[in-house]
């Protein structure tokens, strides 16, 4: 059905009070002109399809918070207006920054005042991170406001994927943010499998997969904080353990961040059940150490000081602005896709999804240190439950929109695909990044600038994922 984009509010508000939430929003080019696509997810997906007139539509961010960065996004990519949008500054296209900004090439923050003064930190760091420029507006060091700008390394990905769905897309889909490859590869093929039936022990290694991507991820943010608070001992450990995970990923797949295994319609390549052996041998450690770095940073009162009521994010924000994944969990929302629309072999295990009111940056490292350790278990489980068996069956791709959604170490994952003869006409991506970077902006506030880096840390979002 089609509706005027006046309409998408009270429609949006309506899909809310039935349990569902935006997810994904985009313009999309149809013979006569351009439609906004709205994708709403709950306990399963709807899409709400509205056309422009013209170039321009009335903003829907005043009405719902969580549309802005949507908003912003499309101006940018198909120049459709989002008229009375309150932060028009520039997200991601380097071409239109000039107009936006009156000619310099970051626009200063919105705050004057006396003893008012403006940090510009990046786009280039003193590390291996992406590139992104955050600029900051302080009094003292407490900062007042802070506004990140990213889009430095845009790539194309989109339009990559505009393929014939006869084409392996996957190589691609692993690269958009490496070190989620297997949730992006999985949200890529539920738009390609669509009804498929995948053999039940490749679906079973998917999710053991999914699960050892989640783990390395997380002692990695939990290493970072620790160094980031000064606990070098502690973050050596934590780099270790993740080490660890990162030998098993290669024995598993011959590549540490898991690449090539993951193809339509199920594996590229089984699993031996000595790897499988070993792999849980590894896991049990793996799981006290967890333990045991957590202690040793909660038992330090310098940590503690560090990270309590620190980078604070409020319920009331996350659900505003629609975070995801352990940030939006450490704040106190319950939500997971594993559990409110199950994919793999996720129905068929048994986990908890760890919950944390406070919002700051312990609450974030602890939702890690749960969900590791809830990992090791469902990993465990699927491999005393997988049977021998086919990996891999043939896929028959239908013509149609299909959403593919993953719960990815960063959290709720985004894939969409509008495919017509055969073809994919459109392809959306949402990283777990992209909403939670307005939730970082939220959450500096109030801090002083020397915690920028550990409540940075404790958000961990991803340039690249971002950077489509």
């Amino acid at each position: 059905m089609m509706y005027g984009t006046d309409e998408l509010p009270d429609i949006i508000r309506d899909y809310s009070k039935r349990g569902f939430g935006l997810v994904c929003m985009y313009a999309r080019d149809v013979p006569d002109g351009h439609v906004l696509e709205v994708v709403m997810a709950g306990d399963g997906v709807e899409r709400i399809t509205a056309r422009v007139d013209g170039t321009m539509y009335r903003s829907l961010t005043s009405e719902i918070p969580g549309a802005s960065l949507y908003e912003r996004e499309i101006y940018e990519t198909s120049g459709i207006y989002p008229a009375g949008h309150p932060d028009m500054r520039p997200l991601r296209s380097r071409s239109t920054w000039g107009s936006l900004s009156g000619g310099d090439a970051i626009p200063h923050n919105d705050i004057f005042g006396d003893g008012i003064f403006e940090i510009p930190v990046g786009p280039i760091h003193a590390g291996v991170i992406g590139p992104g420029h955050f600029r900051f507006s302080v009094a003292g060091e407490p900062i007042l406001m802070m506004k990140a700008y990213l889009g430095y390394s845009r790539r194309g990905v989109e339009k990559l994927m505009e393929t014939p769905v006869s084409y392996d897309n996957a190589p691609i889909a692993e690269r958009i943010s490496g070190d989620n490859a297997v949730a992006h590869t999985l949200a890529h093929l539920q738009t390609v499998e669509q009804d498929t039936e995948i053999p039940e022990r490749a679906r079973f290694i998917r999710t053991m997969l999914a699960e050892l991507e989640r783990i390395y991820n997380h002692l990695g943010t939990m290493a970072g904080i620790a160094l980031d608070t000064a606990l070098a001992v502690p973050a050596a450990h934590g780099n270790m353990l993740r080490e660890s995970i990162l030998r098993l990923n290669e024995k598993i797949c011959g590549h540490r961040q898991l690449w090539g295994i993951l193809r339509a319609g199920g594996l590229s390549k089984d699993v031996s059940e000595t790897v499988l052996a070993e792999i849980e041998r590894e896991l049990m450690r793996i799981k006290f150490d967890t333990e045991d770095l957590a202690g040793v940073m909660t038992r330090s009162p310098s940590f503690m000081d560090r990270a309590e009521t620190t980078g604070r994010l409020s319920y009331e924000d996350a659900v505003r602005l629609r975070a995801v994944g352990p940030v939006a969990r450490a704040s106190g929302v319950n939500a997971d896709v594993r559990k409110m629309r199950p994919y793999a072999a996720y129905d068929k295990v048994a986990f908890d999804v760890p919950i944390c009111p406070s919002g700051d940056v312990y609450a974030r490292m602890t939702v890690r240190k749960r969900e590791i350790i809830e990992s090791i278990s469902v990993i465990i489980q699927c491999i005393n439950e997988m049977k021998d068996g086919p990996i891999c069956t043939d896929v028959k791709t239908k013509d149609g929109f299909y959403a593919g959604i993953t719960e990815s170490p960063r959290g709720e994952t985004v894939h969409c695909a509008h495919i017509e003869g055969g073809r994919i006409t459109r392809y959306k991506i949402r990283d777990a990044s992209f909403p939670n970077w307005p939730a970082l902006e939220c959450a500096v506030i109030g801090n002083i600038v020397p915690d920028f880096p550990v409540v940075n840390k404790s958000f961990d979002l991803s340039y690249s994922g971002n950077d489509l």
